[in-house]
Formats: structure tokens, sequence, C-alpha cells
């Protein structure tokens, strides 16, 4: 299962503590402001639940969106930056979930 957490807030200093949150739980940047963790469905209902209290009160658009990997492996990807892709491919195996 997946959760994807895309944002668009007025200030920096929010959209870093979001991006920091999301990747300190072991969520990956897939875009400037769109994040996606893929774990165990009890797993993704934690992720939900933590982010759910980390962004509350925080002012713009903040949506969580949990979906099945079918889902997200169905996308339509029109241009992407192989670059970003190179890079998070490299990082990954730096990356641990708790």
């Amino acid at each position: 299962m997946l959760v994807m957490l895309a944002y668009d807030t007025p200030e920096q200093r929010h959209q870093t503590f979001l991006r920091k949150e999301f990747e300190r739980i072991g969520g990956t940047r897939v875009q400037y402001s769109m994040y996606l963790f893929n774990g165990e469905p009890h797993e993704c209902e934690r992720v939900i639940r933590y982010m759910q209290r980390v962004a509350k009160g925080i002012p713009g658009d903040i949506r969580l969106f949990p979906m099945e990997e079918s889902t997200w492996d169905a996308q339509v990807v029109i241009t992407e930056c192989l670059e970003t892709t190179r890079r998070v491919a490299e990082l990954k195996e730096f990356v641990k979930v708790w």
C-alpha cells in the first residue's frame, strides 16, 4: 500500500517541516511538493495518523492519498526529470524505514 503526500503551503518553513517529517518516517520525494510512502497497510495507517497531527494548524492545501500500488503503477507520466529519478534511486539504499 502507498500513501502520497502533496502540499501547497504559502510559507517555506511549513514546506520544509512537512518534507522533513514525511522523509523522517520513510517517505521519498517524487516531485517538488509530492512525496510517497510505501509500506504495509498498518504502517500506512500509522503514517496517515501521524501526518494528520503534524499538519494540523498549517495553512494551505495539504493532502494525503492512500492508494494501492496498482494505482500508482497505472499513472501516466508525460515528462520526467531523469536526474531526480536517478538521485532518488541512488539514495534509496541509505533510507531506513522504522
